[in-house]
């Protein structure tokens, strides 16, 4: 009976605990920089003053961050930038250039701060594309990081500078294909890959033209605008929505960059041919033509046996005419 009571005793304590001590969910927390992507021209001793924003969409928590720079390359195909140490960075080298108004900041909920950003550009500075991020980067142990989770460790505003001079611009098209060479019925679908291997990032603006057989434009595709930067490759496509073709058609990719509107282009051909459709009329001809030479076989036979007819009629009529006589 004792032991009953002590159990007893034990479990309306914790009970009592439990339910004294709530438990706090984890808040999704988010941020927001703004503007992701800054692009800049400064000559070699300019001073360059901008401004980022950071949000903190949290509901109810403060957060600490730590603010700092980073250079960057891209690498992928997707135009990810990779942060990369000063000697990675190589001629591309960009974050000695940047003084930040503050090393940390501290955002409450639902609000929005910004720092001063500074970009001094050396007067030995590279023609050229320069580029480095600005980082935010949660606090360990600082803020509410024991209630919260981040649903990105880090977020950057990206700074591309361009230093103006004797630069380098070329670019080529290493790739522009249909999925196949002849195709029953549209949409047809478009790739291309264009490389950069210019000094500096170039936002080319491309465009798929089309003519038919005859020569005739028939179609005029813009694809997206995106940012390649030096010697990387990004991937492009496009769609031409249309249903019915017939034969032979070209298409020409066009791509405009540079300050004087550089132009890589690549042409190929493809084959819209719906040999179903074109098999099924083939079909219904035939059928039609073999109804007509059987109509006027019939119609032939049926006009001779009429002929004849009427010669033995001649002929019977010509025999009682010589009796009579």
């Amino acid at each position: 009976m004792k032991n009953t009571s002590k159990w007893l005793i034990l479990l309306c304590a914790i009970n009592y605990f439990l339910s004294a001590t709530p438990i706090r969910a984890q808040e999704a927390v988010s941020l927001v920089v703004s503007p992701p992507n800054t692009q800049v021209e400064g000559k070699p001793g300019d001073v360059i003053q901008k401004n980022v924003k950071v949000t903190n969409n949290s509901d109810t928590a403060e957060l600490v961050l730590r603010v700092y720079v980073k250079d960057f390359i891209v690498q992928d195909d997707a135009g990810t930038p990779i942060p990369v140490s000063k000697t990675t960075a190589g001629r591309y080298l960009a974050s000695p250039w940047f003084t930040l108004e503050k090393s940390e900041i501290v955002i409450p909920a639902k609000s929005t701060e910004q720092i001063v950003v500074l970009i001094t550009v050396p007067s030995d500075a590279l023609p050229g594309g320069h580029y480095a991020s600005v980082f935010f980067e949660p606090v360990p142990g600082r803020g509410l990081k024991n209630t919260v989770s981040y649903t990105t460790s880090q977020v950057g505003a990206l700074f591309a500078i361009n230093v103006p001079g004797d630069i380098k611009y070329d670019a080529l098209i290493k790739e522009f294909k249909t999925k196949i060479n002849v195709f029953e019925f549209g949409p047809i679908d478009f790739t291309a890959i264009i490389e950069n291997q210019s000094d500096t990032h170039i936002s080319p603006k491309s465009t798929i033209t089309i003519h038919d057989t005859l020569g005739r434009q028939v179609a005029e595709l813009p694809l997206e605008d995106v940012n390649i930067f030096p010697f990387t490759s990004r991937t492009l496509s496009g769609t031409w929505e249309t249903v019915w073709g017939l034969g032979r058609y070209t298409a020409t990719l066009s791509a405009a960059y540079g300050p004087s509107d550089l132009v890589a282009s690549h042409t190929i051909s493809f084959w819209i041919m719906p040999y179903r459709l074109l098999a099924a009329i083939g079909v219904i001809l035939l059928v039609l033509l073999a109804i007509f030479i059987s109509v006027r076989r019939h119609l032939l036979h049926r006009a001779d046996h009429r002929d004849d007819e009427i010669d033995e009629l001649k002929r019977k009529i010509t025999e009682m005419e010589n009796r009579q006589n």
